[in-house]
């Protein structure tokens, strides 16, 4: 199956081989600690001073320049295009950006309100915290200082405390935290969502060394790096991956959500440190699900790529959480949820480790040469070409 897979897009075994991320690991910490640093408020992560930017300079260092868009038309969302030249992608990828944020309530006791799903260690948790506004053209720190979350009789209390700079209405509220690498583990806050981000740098990288093939062969690809997609879970989420609905058509296939998955949540699978997850229903059903074929398509070659180099992916049977996926699986075919296993989601504890990461790159590689269809007899066996 991977020797057909390769045979479809001459070069791509070499240009994984000799990608960077996979062959450097200090190489792929550096960038994603570089994402982790970065301002990434919901809402604003497109901005001058934003994730946005940093996502375009380490584009340019993968040799991606000139296929960055730093503001996709007017939604928000920075984006990729790789392929042949047409307004229609055959699969879009969406990576989203934004972190969780919180903006103020009351400014002099210095309550705060949600702009995203309130998980809680505990009854409280107090951690450092960091206040964004856009001032003088781009996005800047405003105030540090710390954020402390209860439960009070059932009801969520956060407030932020400033220890240098002001708060003002209108700021924009994260954790922050020194990311740590120690072991292959790493400890920041932000993995949700810097780890998809990276995964779908990786594999556009990848892609790119081989894109001759993908324009003779008429294949379009757009990944999107979207914005507001964390959001209060019982209300709309999921902003900037539904502005894409309004200004191009469908893709021909669907779209892969690529984001950071809760590992053993529930005490099923992905578990840390044995490769990329790849889920097939989020939100128990209240989310999206994979069609049929491409959860075959996914377990299978999953079992090929794992018999080549042992612990690559695993399948998610666990509670995935809703993405992008739960909004544009409205609009188009949902044909992946992909990404590393990580813990303590919406903490200053996340951790996540380096291997799982380069395996998730690999796996968002292969997999998206497949459903891009370029392998007749996986399109036939599949049925991925109606």
């Amino acid at each position: 199956m991977l020797n057909s897979l390769y045979a479809s897009l001459p070069g791509l075994d070499g240009a994984i081989e000799r990608h960077r991320y996979l062959n450097d690991a200090q190489a792929l910490w550096h960038d994603l600690e570089r994402l982790l640093n970065a301002n990434a408020p919901s809402a604003g992560s497109w901005l001058p001073g934003a994730i946005g930017d940093d996502i375009g300079t380490i584009a340019d260092s993968l040799g991606l320049g000139a296929h960055f868009i730093p503001h996709l038309k007017r939604t928000g969302n920075s984006a990729l295009r790789l392929g042949a030249p047409g307004e229609t992608a055959d699969v879009i990828v969406v990576a989203h950006m934004d972190r969780p944020s919180f903006r103020p309530r009351d400014l002099a006791t210095g309550e705060l309100y949600p702009m995203c799903s309130i998980r809680i260690p505990g009854q409280a948790y107090t951690c450092a915290a960091k206040a964004v506004r856009f001032t003088d053209g781009r996005m800047v720190i405003s105030a540090r200082g710390t954020i402390t979350l209860e439960k009070r009789d059932g009801v969520d209390s956060i407030r932020f405390a400033a220890e240098s700079g002001s708060l003002a209405h209108g700021d924009t509220v994260m954790m922050d935290v020194e990311p740590v690498l120690k072991d292959g583990v790493v400890t920041a806050t932000g993995l949700d969502n810097c780890l998809g981000v990276i995964s779908a740098l990786g594999a556009a990288a990848a892609l790119a060394a081989v894109e001759p093939h993908l324009q003779k062969l008429g294949k379009r690809l757009l990944i999107v790096f979207s914005d507001q997609e964390e959001g209060i879970p019982d209300a709309f989420f999921g902003y900037g991956a539904s502005r894409l609905t309004g200004i191009m058509p469908a893709p021909t296939y669907g779209m892969i959500c690529v984001d950071g998955q809760t590992a053993g949540a529930n005490g099923g699978s992905p578990r840390m440190g044995e490769g990329a997850g790849f889920g097939t229903v989020s939100g128990w059903s209240r989310g999206s699900v994979v069609p049929p074929n491409y959860v075959s398509l996914g377990v299978d070659l999953a079992a090929a790529v794992n018999a080549a180099s042992p612990g690559s992916v695993q399948i998610n049977t666990g509670y995935l959480s809703r993405s992008d996926d739960m909004i544009l699986s409205r609009w188009t075919q949902i044909l992946a949820m992909i990404g590393p296993p990580m813990a303590n989601p919406h903490t200053v504890q996340e951790t996540a480790r380096l291997s799982d990461l380069q395996h998730t790159i690999r796996w968002l590689t292969l997999y998206l040469t497949a459903v891009l269809g370029m392998d007749e007899a996986l399109n036939q066996a599949y049925v991925l070409n109606r």
